[in-house]
């Protein structure tokens, strides 16, 4: 039986890896939320013995030559050696299309040219639904965004799935319609234009970057938050409001939204998407990279970034 989330409480956590500290990363198919499992190993400083007192007694005076003794304190005791410093801390650096093996980007030239041949009827209902929704997020049809709509976009399975919704469905019912699409339009708001809402593209001068604003979304630090929405409804916005820039691929981890943007990236381009941290590759960091290195790798040759994902799913699974 699969543990619980500690966020979101759904019984979908999956592994991810060992941690440097040595427990195991576990990762909630449901809501993306990381954790670290296990005890946090003790320092090995912490639990040292202590330096024994050297003895005060004089050895016999050798005729021979002198020796350099240790260096004592004023208390009489012999100071230990200082400890050689460590290795420096490796730093995990996030791939660009430099990294990518000449032989990978051969096969997806390879698999580019064979792709007219393989792409599949493109789906009636999905160029409709993102005129809408690009309409219904833009910031002067935001507000007038019926709740109902709101809720349909994030359960829907149009263009991309969602993953998992209970927790965003409890929150909704919570909440209930009026509230609930109130702070679903912050949500979207502060994710495509900041508290600045200066700027289609991003954010305002005073902004933080979309990136961190999206981390602070997924993680629930924002004031702007909502219960239930994470990574994979906050990339199925970002698709939809910015589809020059974002495939519908809303995961970077494999799960119940589909197939992950780290499992493509390692097949398909040979290359290893960092694990998700607090510091350097937060979630919005590695959510939006991943989605941008893919991107690059592909290149021109599809309608669309919809082609382009179904691209990069059926390139995946040739292996």
């Amino acid at each position: 039986m699969a543990l619980a989330c500690p966020s979101c409480e759904e019984a979908a956590a999956e592994y991810v890896g060992m941690a440097d500290d040595g427990r195991n990363e576990m990762r909630c198919t449901a809501c993306g939320h990381h954790w670290l499992l296990g005890a946090k190993p003790v320092s090995p400083r912490a639990v040292a013995a202590k330096p024994a007192r050297a003895s005060t007694a004089r050895s016999p005076r050798s005729s021979g030559a002198r020796t350099t003794s240790a260096p004592r304190s004023p208390g009489g005791t012999t100071r230990p050696p200082a400890a050689a410093p460590g290795p420096p801390p490796v730093v995990v650096r996030f791939p660009t299309l430099d990294d990518v093996p000449a032989e990978h980007l051969q096969r997806l030239a390879a698999l580019k040219a064979a792709w007219p041949r393989q792409r599949p009827r493109p789906d009636p209902y999905a160029a409709d639904f993102r005129r809408l929704h690009e309409l219904m997020f833009s910031r002067a049809g935001l507000p007038h965004t019926e709740p109902g709509q709101l809720k349909d976009f994030v359960t829907s399975d149009v263009l991309a799935l969602s993953g998992n919704t209970t927790s965003f469905a409890r929150e909704w019912r919570r909440l209930g319609d009026r509230d609930a699409s109130q702070r679903f339009r912050g949500v979207v708001e502060y994710l495509l234009r900041g508290e600045s809402g200066e700027d289609e593209d991003g954010a305002g001068r005073d902004d933080p970057p979309l990136e961190d604003r999206f981390t602070e979304l997924a993680e629930q630090r924002s004031p702007y938050a909502m219960g239930g929405v994470r990574e994979t409804v906050l990339m199925h916005v970002l698709a939809v409001a910015r589809p020059e820039r974002f495939l519908p691929l809303l995961s970077v981890d494999s799960g119940s939204g589909g197939e992950g943007k780290r499992d493509i990236a390692r097949t398909v381009l040979g290359v290893e998407i960092p694990a998700v941290d607090r510091t350097r590759h937060t979630v919005g960091r590695v959510a939006c990279g991943s989605n941008d290195l893919l991107v690059d790798a592909l290149g021109a040759g599809f309608t669309d970034l919809d082609d382009a994902a179904a691209f990069l799913l059926w390139a995946h699974a040739q292996g």
